[in-house]
């Protein structure tokens, strides 16, 4: 086992997590379908559930939660209210929320793909959290 592997693990999960979290917020103030808006809204609370729980697994390890930098959430919203200027649709906020989904689930696999040392807990919670992320990935295309 690799504390540093863990924790990089678990920090990606966090971060991941946060993010999807925090531009949620930014979609559904512009989501136009209450069932678009529903269906995102359990999403995050998932997020949330999942940064709450690593965050504590990482504080178990003795790490300290790393925070999702505030470029990349700047970023990320100005990406969203761009992209959402002149059209508020359902698809329009799917194919986003969809998008946005897709790259955490890129960036959790190749983090655990890269940390072999790593625990069987910490990898069934990545795990769990791709599980989802796909699950997730799939109610979306409904809404395209």
């Amino acid at each position: 086992m690799s504390k540093n592997e863990d924790l990089e693990i678990l920090n990606c999960i966090y971060k991941n997590s946060k993010m999807a979290a925090d531009c949620i917020d930014s979609v559904q103030d512009k989501c136009e379908s209450q069932e678009l808006c529903d269906y995102i809204g359990k999403q995050r609370t998932h997020y949330n559930n999942s940064c709450d729980k690593v965050a504590s697994r990482i504080r178990e390890l003795g790490g300290i939660p790393a925070e999702p930098p505030k470029y990349t959430q700047m970023m990320a919203e100005i990406g969203i209210d761009m992209k959402t200027v002149a059209d508020r649709s359902q698809n329009k906020i799917a194919k986003i929320m969809y998008d946005g989904t897709n790259m955490g689930i890129v960036d959790i696999a190749e983090t655990v793909n890269h940390a072999s040392g790593a625990d069987e807990k910490t990898i069934s919670e990545a795990k769990q959290l791709l599980s989802a992320e796909e699950r997730y990935a799939d109610g979306l295309k409904r809404f395209l």
